[in-house]
């Protein structure tokens, strides 16, 4: 459930931040203008791709090996903020909730 809340929701998010999504004024008629338009929304959607796909397997590699810790312990929305407080400190659960925040 985690991972798949973490590799669907991350990614669009960051895709709907970024300025891709931004109107540019752009002759469509200069193929220069164009290409250059196409260079750069690929260099940015790859550099989200690459953000987003690196923090959605740390969460998940995270909370798998706290699972495997911890079998008995049902892992949700809720009990997430715990397992990162054993792996990463106190603080990781206000980050995981304002990242909560922000993906819904």
């Amino acid at each position: 459930m985690l991972g798949l809340v973490g590799a669907v929701i991350m990614p669009h998010n960051l895709y709907l931040h970024s300025s891709l999504v931004l109107t540019r004024k752009i002759d469509t008629k200069d193929k220069n203008q164009l290409n250059e338009a196409n260079i750069y929304n690929f260099y940015e959607s790859l550099m989200s791709l690459i953000i987003s796909f690196t923090i959605s397997t740390s969460v998940i590699a995270t909370f798998a090996v706290y699972k495997e810790k911890n079998a008995n312990i049902e892992l949700d929305l809720y009990s997430a903020s715990e397992a990162l407080a054993v792996a990463f400190g106190n603080s990781s659960k206000y980050i995981w909730a304002i990242g909560l925040l922000a993906a819904g």
